[in-house]
């Protein structure tokens, strides 16, 4: 038990009113004077907390299914906590410019970082000059489920991630892929698709060319424009809606079929289980060395935001699954999943950094 700061004043008094001076007992009172301080003023860092606007940063444009996801949460938050939640779309390179600026945060619980999936924890592999990695951040919790698929546009023929691969092989100049951002997660879901695809067919290589987009909105645009042949993308409410009026999934990257989609093969269905399981944990951070009762604070209100029906059917509509995991187990899964991709990293000599 910490020791009172009336128990500590007892225990001074007398110490120094002792016949003989006690330096150890004296040494003891100091080191327990400090962690009571020290203690005393983080509990009261988590009951004071927030006194100010909270703000999240959204490592992609605004449009997409992580910002509106954001918005949705934010909302909620702001009755929660009783302070006002803004958001702020940092997009580029992959989520390293919102990451970065997330990271150099001042730790007090006033920035936090929504991520989908485990980007911000291997950027560092990827972009020159980028020094943070998951160390530099504290995860708060899981708040859903992203799925990814392929999608092709409509002048692109291929039904399948087979004759995708066939069409880009026989077409001049092979296929142009498109994801939400150069190094990021679909990116690297692109990278894992061509070494599957070089892993049955032995010899050979998937002539594709990947084209990066800053987030959902201008990937989609491209790809209704005809401006690119294909793209990797998490599933929203924006794909849903274009479905068959301005692209086509082909493919699904779970174990299971989308309901809403039930004409789109999952990956393995099509001979491509590696790609089966590629969901992303939609995670929410904040910079390392934040207050661990700021961070309690924060978990607590995200889960009490996760418990509300109106949040649930809010990300339901955004084809987002609802899926609330503890700061320890959301942690656990960024751990887990960093270490895969950065093994697709390094096999595909994407790193800029030794």
């Amino acid at each position: 038990m910490i020791p009172t700061i009336v128990g500590l004043a007892r225990r001074a008094r007398s110490t120094f009113q002792a016949p003989r001076f006690d330096r150890r007992a004296f040494s003891s009172l100091l080191i327990s004077v400090f962690v009571c301080a020290g203690t005393t003023s983080a509990l009261a860092a988590g009951h004071e907390y927030p006194q100010q606007p909270i703000s999240i940063i959204v490592p992609f444009a605004a449009g997409g299914s992580l910002d509106a996801t954001a918005r949705v949460l934010g909302k909620k938050l702001d009755e929660i906590l009783g302070q006002p939640v803004v958001i702020i779309n940092r997009p580029g390179a992959g989520s390293a410019v919102g990451a970065r600026a997330a990271a150099t945060s001042k730790p007090d619980g006033y920035t936090l970082f929504i991520a989908s999936g485990s980007a911000f924890g291997f950027v560092h592999l990827l972009v020159r000059n980028h020094d943070f990695d998951l160390k530099d951040y504290a995860p708060i919790a899981g708040l859903g489920i992203y799925t990814s698929l392929f999608a092709v546009s409509e002048s692109t023929p291929a039904k399948s991630l087979s004759e995708l691969a066939a069409l880009a092989n026989s077409k001049p100049g092979g296929l142009s892929i498109c994801s939400t951002g150069a190094n990021g997660i679909n990116h690297l879901q692109l990278e894992m698709f061509r070494f599957a695809y070089q892993k049955k067919n032995p010899g050979k290589k998937l002539n594709i060319t990947h084209v990066p987009y800053n987030g959902v909105a201008p990937a989609l645009t491209a790809i209704k424009a005809g401006d690119v042949d294909a793209c990797v993308l998490p599933y929203s409410s924006l794909v849903k809606q274009m479905d068959g009026a301005g692209l086509k999934v082909i493919a699904v990257q779970r174990e299971k079929r989308l309901p809403a989609l039930p004409n789109a093969g999952t990956t393995g269905e099509q001979g491509y289980p590696e790609l089966d399981g590629n969901e992303q944990l939609v995670t929410i951070s904040a910079p390392a060395g934040t207050p661990a009762p700021v961070l309690q604070r924060l978990e607590t209100a995200f889960r009490d935001a996760m418990n509300d029906p109106a949040v649930m059917k809010s990300l339901n509509d955004l084809e987002v699954q609802p899926k609330f995991v503890g700061s320890a187990d959301a942690r656990k899964w960024l751990e887990q999943d960093v270490k895969k991709l950065s093994d697709v990293i390094r096999e595909a000599g994407l790193g800029s950094n030794p």
